[in-house]
């Protein structure tokens, strides 16, 4: 039986030496351009708290907007 979203518990932020609950998930390859460090390196997807995902959009604010033009 398939678990609803509801269901699910809490997720945690893969930044190291994080332990608060993630809001929000990014690529390997956009979270590859930020200086934060992952606990688990071999990850497909990073999951971010609130704080580390306004750090991480502050650090790739200019490539994000480069990235728009072309």
């Amino acid at each position: 039986m398939a678990l609803t979203k509801h269901d699910k518990a809490a997720e945690v932020c893969g930044v190291a030496g994080c332990g608060k609950e993630a809001e929000r998930s990014i690529s390997m390859k956009q979270f590859s351009k930020s200086s934060l460090k992952l606990e688990d390196a071999g990850a497909r997807s990073a999951r971010l708290c609130k704080e580390h995902y306004k750090e991480f959009k502050k650090e790739t604010k200019s490539s994000r907007e480069l990235d728009q033009y072309y």
